[in-house]
């Protein structure tokens, strides 16, 4: 679905709420306070998480020596899997919120080239647990997910993948937080900026 399709089912809902006695409020944020709100909220995650995974597989040696190593096939495929992951991301949203849609076509997903990012947006309206639930599930599976699954591997790979995830899921953490404010609102995406909009009576 084009942005101007989107905007167009976007407005069409937003006079049949406001018709019915709603109030309209957009919640947004730019890509690039996106990008930097890694630095707020997931970096504290990030460290959080290394300090946890290097007590449990200790780096070094008796000697002092790092004993961390990453073939360069395993470097390879971790590069592979980085750019993988970005449309991983995107999916999993869309595949999280489809299950709370009635309307399964309601999942767009395309790329805003100006800022070269892909992006994942759901035209129907949803509830606060529909819309938190798919907005977090990337930080959650391939986030989460994977760096438990690196502390049970040691795999160091594994473990930075996910501290990529978890980096890339900063945007995600800042509208979730947004989104505590707005827990008996009707909640939809915002159909060409980054956030969403909520509808309260």
């Amino acid at each position: 679905m084009k942005p101007s399709e989107r905007q167009e089912v976007f407005e069409t809902l937003k006079a049949k709420y406001e018709g019915e006695g709603y109030v309209t409020k957009e919640h947004t944020i730019s890509v690039l306070t996106a990008n930097l709100m890694a630095f707020v909220i997931a970096l504290p995650i990030v460290i959080i998480c290394g300090v946890i995974y290097f007590n449990v597989y200790h780096p070094f040696d008796k000697n002092n020596t790092a004993v961390i190593y990453i073939s360069s096939v395993e470097l390879i495929l971790g590069l592979i899997l980085m750019i993988a992951f970005i449309f991983i991301h995107e999916l999993l949203h869309g595949m999280t919120w489809k299950r709370f849609c009635k309307d399964k076509k309601s999942i767009s997903y395309g790329v805003m080239w100006k800022q070269a990012t892909p992006y994942c947006c759901c035209v129907e309206p949803l509830t606060f647990k529909g819309y938190i639930l798919g907005g977090l599930m990337p930080f959650i599976v391939i986030g989460i997910g994977l760096f438990i699954v690196a502390l049970v591997l040691e795999n160091t790979m594994i473990f930075i993948l996910s501290m990529f995830n978890i980096i890339g899921a900063s945007g995600d953490l800042t509208i979730a937080l947004m989104l505590l404010k707005c827990r008996k609102s009707v909640i939809i995406d915002h159909p060409t900026k980054c956030g969403f909009v909520t509808f309260n009576k």
